[in-house]
Parts: C-alpha cells; sequence; structure tokens
C-alpha cells in the first residue's frame, strides 16, 4: 500500500520567526509530503497565515480541540502568558493547562481530522539542513518509530510520571525502569494508529479522549502513543519498526556558546542527521540560527 505524508508544527506567536525559518527550510530541502499544517491557537491564525502556501496550511486551534478548552490570559503572568481553562473544562475535572499541553492535544486531534496516512512532527524552533524525503520513513517493515531502549531511568523523575501516566491512561500495569523513550524531534505517527488509541483511551476512561488526557495534566503525547504501539497494540502490528537514531541534532540549555562558536551546522551533523534543533527558551537569537542555515 502506498502511503501518504505529511508534516505538523504546533506554534505559537513568540516562535513565528522561527518558524518561518523552519518552513523556509522545508521548501528548500524536504520532499514527499502533501501537506505542512501549522497548528496554532485561534488568537495566532492571522500572524502565522503569510507562511501558508500551495502545500501549507494554518489550523486554528477550535478546528482540533471541543469549544470547552479554550486559552485566556493568565492574570498570574499579568496576562503575558496564557491558560487553557474555563468552567465547562472544571467540570470535566480537567485543571489549568499551559501551551505546551494545548501543543500536544492538537497533535494527538490532527490525525483525527487530516487525510494522510502519516504525520511527520517538526517543532517550530527546528530547521532542515541537508535534502530529506518524509517517505523514507516508510519502508517494508512499516514506518520509523523514534524509540531509544532504557532511555528513561528511574531518576528522571519528570519522564517517570510521565511514563506512569501513559500507563495508567492505557490501563496498562505500572512500568519497570529503565523505559524505552519516545520523545523526540521528527517523530512519525500513523494515523491509523492514533484513531485506534483515541478508541482504546475512550473505552478504557468511559469518557471522551480529551478529558481523558488532559485531566491528567502530566501527559507527554510520545509516551502515550510510544506506550500504545508497543504495549497495547505491539510494533509488528502497529506497523512500526523502531529506531534510536536522532534524527534531529537538538540544542538545549547552556549550549549556546557551542552553537555561536560553530562556522557551519554541518560541523555537528551526524551521517544520518537531517536536521538541528535550537530550543527557543536557551534564547539563542533566531538571526544567529538563519545565519548558518544560509551557509548551507
Amino acid at each position: 500500500m502506498t502511503l501518504s505524508f505529511a508534516i505538523a508544527t504546533p506554534s505559537y506567536a513568540g516562535d513565528v520567526e522561527r518558524c518561518r525559518l523552519l518552513c523556509a527550510s522545508i521548501d528548500r530541502f524536504v520532499t514527499g509530503h502533501a501537506a505542512h499544517y501549522l497548528l496554532v491557537e485561534d488568537a495566532d491564525v492571522a500572524l502565522f497565515r503569510p507562511l501558508e502556501g500551495p502545500r501549507r496550511r494554518v489550523i486554528a486551534e477550535s478546528e482540533l480541540l471541543p469549544g470547552w478548552l479554550k486559552s485566556w490570559p493568565d492574570p498570574l503572568s499579568l496576562g503575558r502568558r496564557r491558560v487553557w481553562t474555563g468552567a465547562r473544562a472544571l467540570l470535566r475535572g480537567v485543571p489549568p493547562l499551559r501551551g505546551w499541553h494545548a501543543q500536544q492535544l492538537r497533535k494527538f486531534a490532527l490525525p483525527l481530522k487530516s487525510d494522510e496516512d502519516v504525520v511527520l512532527f517538526a517543532d517550530s524552533d527546528m530547521l532542515f539542513l541537508r535534502p530529506f524525503d518524509v517517505a523514507s520513513l516508510a519502508t517494508q517493515d512499516g514506518v520509523r518509530l523514534y524509540r531509544k531502549p532504557d532511555g528513561i531511568a528511574a531518576g528522571m523523575l519528570e519522564h517517570r510520571g510521565w511514563c506512569d501516566s501513559a500507563a495508567g491512561l492505557l490501563g496498562l500495569p505500572a512500568p519497570d525502569f529503565p523505559s524505552p523513550d519516545y520523545i523526540n524531534n521528527m517523530v512519525s505517527w500513523r494515523r491509523d494508529n492514533v484513531r485506534a488509541l483515541m478508541a482504546h483511551v475512550e473505552r478504557m476512561s468511559g469518557r471522551e479522549w480529551v478529558s481523558a488526557i488532559a485531566s491528567r495534566r502530566g501527559f507527554s503525547e510520545y509516551m502515550i502513543y510510544g506506550y500504545f504501539v508497543e504495549r497495547v497494540l505491539g510494533l509488528d502490528q502497529a506497523r512500526h519498526w523502531p529506531d534510536p537514531r536522532e534524527l534531529c541534532k537538538v540544542y538545549w540549555g547552556g549550549e549556546a556558546g557551542a552553537i555561536e562558536s560553530l562556522r557551519s551546522f554541518e560541523e555537528v551533523l551526524e551521517p544520518w542527521q537531517v536536521a538541528v534543533g535550537v530550543q527557543s527558551f536557551i534564547g539563542e537569537p533566531v538571526e544567529t540560527i538563519r545565519a548558518l542555515f544560509e551557509t548551507q
């Protein structure tokens, strides 16, 4: 069977310039996808609309998530941040959520609405630096799934909480540690598995999937999907093959100086890596990243 592919990027106003650079890199280097979706909250749609093109579409959050979950200015931050809440959300047992929670829920919702068989998630603070055919994610063994064996140790408390949450949501026994890690840039999901996952969550919880997941607050979309396809379906039935390699080189906090010393991102890429992610919270100016991109 021939599969169709999409790229999806959840983003927000503060990352619009980084997202613009990502879009430019996709247009320059990436092939094999039918669509690139930018998933943003309704208030940011007009800001991202200029990035649309023949295969790129901005999707408002209201097209993906239920009307009872809305964002508001957070009074605790004097309106500088936003919080996803409301009376109807609280009545469903959903605590106030942050933007990263909403972005994870948008990722789950997109395959329930879109037509493509496979979705590759590309965060807005990454960019492609080498030619990449999205269709290469699929082989005769299925679709690539990032899986790092024993990647989450018992002492990684935040990650351990995400593992426990995923197991509880799916009705699985408490996980043993170390646990496989499914969290990374350039993670690919199958649409049919996402739909099966949401049906499973609703059966196990007796409620619709958004409130079932969001009521836990501490959750990871990649751990939930990874646990489902490996521990509920089995990778063979889910038509995934595991790959521990990171296709995107990621810079985290404290590594800004390492970026400034580079003459080209090619200096740090492994042969199999096609992209670089520079986490927006480390404060690296987008101009520095753009200048390095333009040397490729």
